[in-house]
């Protein structure tokens, strides 16, 4: 598990700190933060209103399970969920955080980026007592009657971003 962690804070800080580098060379620290406040209108819009964001369709390999060590296969799949676009991308707010990352340059893009990377690796935690079938169908139809209300509380997530940037 703290492979996992380590992983996707390290990704999340990697990936955040090339935005925030690109961000400064472009001069969008200088939009921020007006820019960070309409980007994260215009993906809690796209998402309230239902339009899927674009990114890829997969998951994180399920043939390391038997492959590797544990640590390394957590590393590995915490490092996918840090990146953010190499897996299934839920929401718009993952581009919008990165755009906002790309706008306020280093070191704050880094920080940033290790909070997404270990925010994306946060459902770990509800996951991690799953020992059998039974109990990942439970655990399955709990997530899926969990929607909605995910959903709510990103969007009030988005509001909370917007109110303080």
């Amino acid at each position: 598990m703290i492979g996992f962690w380590v992983g996707s804070a390290a990704a999340g800080a990697v990936i955040f700190s090339v935005g925030g580098l690109f961000g400064t060379t472009l001069g969008l620290h200088s939009l921020n933060p007006w820019f960070g406040m309409v980007v994260i209108a215009a993906a809690a819009i796209l998402d309230l209103v239902g339009i899927k964001p674009f990114g890829p369709k997969r998951q994180v390999d399920e043939d390391w399970l038997g492959s590797y060590r544990d640590w390394v296969v957590g590393f590995g799949y915490g490092a996918q969920l840090g990146l953010g676009f190499v897996t299934i991308v839920p929401t718009w707010g993952t581009w919008a955080v990165f755009l906002v990352g790309a706008s306020l340059g280093i070191p704050m893009a880094t920080i940033l980026g290790v909070a997404f990377g270990i925010g994306r690796s946060l459902l770990l935690l509800r996951t991690r007592s799953i020992s059998s079938p039974r109990k990942l169908s439970v655990t399955m139809k709990r997530f899926a009657s969990a929607e909605s209300r995910a959903r709510g509380v990103a969007l009030a997530g988005y509001g909370i971003v917007i109110v303080t940037v």
